[in-house]
């Protein structure tokens, strides 16, 4: 039996949207032949393609189904919503999940280099700061390292941490945390202030692990 109402909607569809029958024959892959007989109602595509068909005129699936636009919140055709719970996709080929999963690790170490290099660059900025000179300075002069025995060599500058207080009178305090990596397993941590005299370093807050 001739479904008129579907081929009706898809011929519709398809005009309103400016394309030929040959137009989204070769978007689904079939015939222009296949499309002329759903639209005369004499066949309908496969599950499938029907869906692709729908994404292509933009409209839900159990429309096209149904042969109309369906307004939120009716009920399914009793056809269209036996075709919805049966529907199946097409699983994807073992070579297709290696290539989709070898692009998510790729972009993965992509953006890790990314992020590292950003740091990488935030730190070296940081260098050039008086702060960072103060807190290299105390760090080499330091009685830890020098009774540790080591050298400039042995420093690894690891984070930089600014933060600003304001006391009860209103005078704000510029405080950095400047962490230095020395030797195998050793930080420390030289704490900087300028409350608006210069920097200087917090002996007492300046800590050694």
């Amino acid at each position: 039996m001739n479904d008129y109402n579907f081929g009706n909607f898809v011929c519709m569809l398809r005009e309103k949207k400016g394309l030929t029958q040959a137009d989204v024959a070769g978007m689904l892959g079939v015939t222009a032949a296949a499309v002329s007989k759903w639209e005369n109602g004499s066949s309908k595509p496969r599950v499938e393609v029907l869906f692709k068909l729908a994404e292509i005129l933009e409209v839900r699936p159990e429309e096209l189904i149904a042969g109309h636009y369906i307004i939120e919140g009716s009920e399914l055709s009793a056809e269209g919503d036996k075709a919805i719970k049966n529907y199946k996709p097409t699983p994807l080929g073992k070579k297709t999940v290696i290539a989709i999963v070898c692009a998510i690790v790729a972009a993965m170490i992509l953006m890790a280099g990314l992020i590292v290099g950003i740091v990488f660059a935030a730190l070296d900025l940081s260098k050039d700061t008086p702060e960072y000179q103060l807190g290299y300075s105390y760090l080499i002069e330091s009685d830890k390292f020098a009774e540790l025995g080591l050298t400039e060599d042995d420093i690894r500058f690891n984070s930089y941490r600014r933060n600003i207080t304001t006391n009860a009178d209103g005078v704000k305090t510029v405080n950095v945390e400047l962490r230095f990596r020395i030797g195998f397993g050793r930080s420390m941590y030289v704490i900087c202030h300028d409350d608006g005299e210069g920097w200087y370093v917090c002996e007492e807050c300046t800590k050694f692990e």
